[in-house]
């Protein structure tokens, strides 16, 4: 069996690269160190299908070292962390490095990112990362000072066009198939700048129609009995994942229901779809609606009750709901403001007066000294600081007058006027 077309046509040498002259043309800012093979972790980010993959590859045949692939959904902790080890034992012994490449590596939790860290400070490790998703967000800020980032462009109309007269040519050649102009025009105007897209749809065409010409009517046959130009294992499963998020975030409810049944239709693991409609609840609607997360959690139970295709009916329910909610970010907002702080304050001692003291030293020590017991008094709270003395007057979450979220809002400037009343009240 041949290789997808996408396959057969990724470039070879930086030359063949459409698209990204400013990194892969005469003195482009990666050429150099990808011909030559000098060793350097990088991340591309960039669009779907704008060549990241292939430059990974084009510069592993240069390196010619040990490598570990993998990708953020199937990333194994215990296997990478065994590779580093590996690694860094080689690198002792010989001096050479190892590569990882981590394809959509914006999928990592924190601690799985974090793991790298040692092995790429002492060069042990190679890292390279591939993400279609903004890496100031996705990428811990301490990983990311330790690699090179390299932006990709979405391919222009030029581009794209160069690639696909190279999958004409190969066509004819190797098939003995022609692609008319105007099959390539609808491709163009139908996958836009994700060139890897259309070669797959391209591809679909191929091994389902019997023709020798492959037209835009051929295409639009293939698309209307059903034939889903959509890659469960490739960047289209996230692209359509991603639709699918912000047209809820954007309380686009026909558009949230026709990119779910998209991915439905396609085979998608329904699973995977309900776990990113957990974190729209969390991340998208929040305290305005508590109930978007209870009932998305209801969902995903009656979905494992019921099962396939029954339980789609379930999908459906959660995203409908979580698309007609209101939509407040403030908790999304208060996390990342939160573990950033914490990230850049974690030397802070923990204050003398809310630390616990079970033992009798701990007490001559001064621990747990000034303690107020809320419920011990009639407003059931106190002016007691129990943030370190440096993040005092720190905010976090600032609710706002959406939703449910209104009522959170009093609650939370009733407290605020409280602890001030009673402060002014103590001094």
């Amino acid at each position: 069996m041949k290789p997808p077309l996408s396959e057969r046509l990724r470039p070879k040498n930086c030359d063949q690269i459409v698209g990204q002259d400013q990194l892969c043309g005469e003195g482009g800012a990666l050429r150099e160190f990808v011909e030559q093979g000098i060793p350097l972790s990088f991340l591309l980010w960039g669009p779907p299908g704008c060549g990241k993959t292939s430059l990974v590859e084009i510069y592993l045949g240069r390196l010619s070292l040990p490598l570990f692939r993998c990708t953020g959904s199937t990333f194994n902790l215990k296997e990478v962390k065994g590779f580093c080890e590996t690694a860094q034992q080689m690198y002792g012994f010989n001096g050479k490095s190892s590569v990882v490449f981590v394809d959509e590596i914006h999928r990592l939790n924190k601690a799985q990112q974090d793991v790298f860290l040692p092995y790429v400070e002492k060069g042990a490790v190679i890292l390279l990362g591939a993400t279609t998703e903004n890496p100031s967000f996705e990428v811990n800020k301490a990983l990311l000072s330790r690699v090179k980032l390299f932006v990709l462009k979405a391919l222009d109309g030029e581009a794209r066009r160069r690639v696909l007269d190279r999958a004409e040519e190969l066509l004819r050649e190797e098939e003995g198939k022609e692609l008319t102009s105007e099959a390539k025009d609808f491709l163009e105007k139908a996958y836009g700048s994700d060139i890897r897209s259309a070669l797959n749809a391209l591809d679909m065409a191929l091994k389902a129609g019997k023709e020798k010409t492959i037209t835009p009517q051929e295409l639009e046959r293939l698309m209307s009995e059903g034939v889903p130009f959509y890659d469960r294992d490739g960047e289209s499963h996230y692209d359509t994942i991603s639709a699918l998020h912000k047209s809820v975030r954007n309380s686009d409810v026909d558009a949230s229901l026709y990119w779910l049944a998209r991915m439905v239709v396609a085979g998608e693991d329904r699973r995977f779809i309900l776990r990113r409609m957990i974190r729209m609840a969390s991340e998208d609607i929040g305290l305005a609606d508590p109930k978007a997360l209870e009932i998305t959690l209801h969902a995903f139970q009656a979905f494992d009750i019921v099962g396939v295709p029954e339980g789609d009916i379930f999908l459906f329910y959660g995203v409908l709901y979580l698309a007609l909610a209101p939509k407040s970010n403030t908790l999304y907002l208060a996390e990342g403001k939160a573990k950033s702080l914490a990230a850049k304050t974690s030397h802070l001692p923990v204050p003398m007066t809310i630390r616990n003291a079970p033992t009798t030293l701990m007490k001559d020590l001064g621990y747990g000294k000034g303690y107020r017991y809320a419920h011990d008094f009639e407003e059931k709270t106190t002016t007691l600081e129990t943030l370190p003395p440096e993040l005092l007057g720190t905010k976090f979450y600032l609710p706002n007058d959406l939703g449910n979220e209104k009522e959170i809002q009093k609650r939370y400037l009733y407290w605020e006027a409280l602890k001030k009343k009673l402060a002014k009240e103590e001094s």
